[in-house]
């Protein structure tokens, strides 16, 4: 008995471990701008759709890539703001609304990108 004891628990700390360590990893669905035109690989597009998709993927990158920019730029000022000694509310507060306004700029064009994408493969 004094023998199974130590075994015991050894096996439902095991077993413990084991159904945590099985669980779902990583981030799964979360924040990010998807897997672009390599999503529509499966499609069955024809060559001059595929390039069409191509070219309005890379259009709408080239379109974002600047607010993308300049949003992270104004993260890093709010980082630089909150870690400061004296925080300034009324400068945090302003860029609050800048940040919320590039986000909601490239919301904007990517419902604009995500409607002609549908367009495109759903004539």
């Amino acid at each position: 008995m004094k023998r199974m004891l130590p075994m015991l628990m050894v096996a439902l700390l095991v077993i413990s471990v084991g159904t945590a360590m099985a669980g779902p990893g990583g981030r799964g669905m979360g924040p990010g701008y998807g897997l672009g035109p390599y999503a529509y690989g499966s499609a069955n597009l024809t060559p001059e759709k595929a390039a069409q998709l191509q070219r309005l993927y890379e259009s709408f990158q080239k379109d974002i890539s600047p607010l993308q920019n300049e949003l992270f730029e104004k993260r890093m000022e709010m980082r630089t703001l909150w870690t400061s000694a004296n925080p300034d509310a009324a400068q945090i507060a302003a860029l609050q609304k800048d940040i919320l306004a590039l986000q909601g700029q490239i919301q904007e064009k990517r419902l604009q990108f995500n409607l002609e994408t549908r367009k495109l493969l759903n004539p």
